[in-house]
């Protein structure tokens, strides 16, 4: 079956999770212990597999209203709602916003020799992605990388670009032997685009792109010559995921053919189930990344018999950890920046991009932050004021206070 969802152009537009998100910056103080100087210098990100990355982590430590702490980060997701409404009103789209908990999204990026982000890999699982209704779709990886191939971790757990298998390999794609009893690894986290073989693209969008993504953009911030102002990182990419037609199909006689749900040789187009945006704001030692993934589920190829689209989209903040030991004994640092969120007032309509400005006062002596939002409004030309301005204080543990 082809991809019942609305097809999409390579840039998707950004968008940033209700669970609101933000990154900060200093902006100055007083202490009187000269210790604040060593708490400002970079940490390091723990349990990345490789030197010089910046990660997440791989695992959730705890959940508290919410909010996954995980090894260098803490994260929150949201899901889509239309799809949990019977009947779907509408299942070739993915739309509302209810908070969630138990997916992971471990971010790791690698910077360039100014600091800018050069690679990124967004692993996603336990997302409540299932293609037969049955089992968790395989592991999420996404890297956005722009050639073809297939995107696979590798012995030391780095994301590496393997060659793609060509269609006639059956043993690979062997949903032509086994039908739905066949490897779902086999069909997830490939780039098919661009290719030789011309591209099919649907009557919604006869003017379809050849590939399935444009790459990692950046934009330098001014932090690096004393202003506030963060890098900009952002990708999107078009993907397939599930698509059994990748591969041919076998007859009776042994015989390669097509199988009975493919109009040509391999995917028809970028995008054919679905899509994944990802945006980041960065400083020297602090990412904060938000994440989109819609896909295709219940697909009727592997006895899903009820094929839909899901959107889940969340924020990870993430970056080098404060050793506890660094931290100053007594002073006050304020931190200003910016809030990114989706908002709604009813979790089943569709949200918006929200945006705004924070600041936390932090009393080291007391472990005390005083956190206020304000100037919160939807990212569009109306500025709508959105309602969600708040100070509150908050008494953090030593282990928290570190992060």
């Amino acid at each position: 079956m082809g991809n019942i969802g609305s097809y999409r152009g390579v840039r998707a537009l950004p968008v940033l999770t209700l669970t609101l998100s933000m990154l900060l910056a200093s902006c100055g103080g007083s202490s009187s212990d000269s210790g604040l100087a060593t708490a400002q210098s970079a940490g390091t990100s723990v349990g990345c597999p490789q030197v010089g990355m910046q990660c997440s982590g791989d695992s959730i430590i705890r959940i508290d209203n919410g909010i996954a702490v995980t090894t260098s980060g803490v994260q929150t997701y949201a899901i889509s709602t239309n799809d949990l409404l019977q009947p779907n009103p509408a299942p070739g789209s993915a739309y509302g916003l209810q908070p969630a908990t138990g997916g992971l999204a471990d971010l790791r990026v690698k910077r360039d020799a100014t600091g800018q982000t050069a690679t990124i890999t967004l692993l996603m699982s336990r997302l409540g992605l299932s293609w037969d209704g049955i089992s968790e779709r395989p592991l999420i990886i996404e890297t956005f990388e722009k050639n073809q191939g297939r995107v696979q971790l590798n012995s030391t757990g780095i994301a590496t670009l393997f060659a793609l298998p060509p269609p006639t390999d059956v043993n690979f794609y062997d949903y032509a032997k086994v039908c739905a009893a066949a490897t779902q690894a086999n069909y997830a986290n490939n780039i098919y685009f661009p290719r030789n073989e011309p591209i099919r693209c649907p009557a919604s969008a006869p003017n379809c792109p050849a590939s399935e993504t444009d790459g990692v953009h950046t934009q330098a911030g001014n932090w690096r010559t004393g202003g506030s102002n963060p890098d900009d990182v952002w990708a999107t990419r078009l993907h397939a995921d599930g698509a059994v037609q990748a591969g041919y199909g076998v007859d009776a006689s042994g015989r390669l053919i097509l199988l009975p749900t493919a109009d040509g040789i391999g995917v028809p187009y970028p995008g054919f189930k679905g899509y994944r945006d990802y945006h980041q704001w960065s400083y020297a030692s602090a990412n904060l990344g938000s994440w989109v993934t819609q896909d295709s589920v219940l697909i009727t190829e592997w006895n899903g018999n009820n094929e839909h689209n899901k959107m889940r989209r969340g924020f990870v903040a993430f970056g080098d950890a404060t050793d506890v030991s660094t931290l100053p004994r007594s002073g006050v640092v304020r931190y200003t920046g910016s809030l990114h969120g989706w908002f709604t007032y009813d979790k089943n309509l569709e949200s918006q991009v929200i945006v705004g400005q924070v600041e936390a006062t932090v009393e080291f002596s007391t472990r005390t932050v005083i956190l206020t939002f304000s100037g919160t409004r939807i990212n569009d030309s109306s500025l709508t004021v959105v309602p969600i301005s708040l100070t509150s204080t908050l008494n953090l543990g030593a282990a928290e206070f570190a992060n």
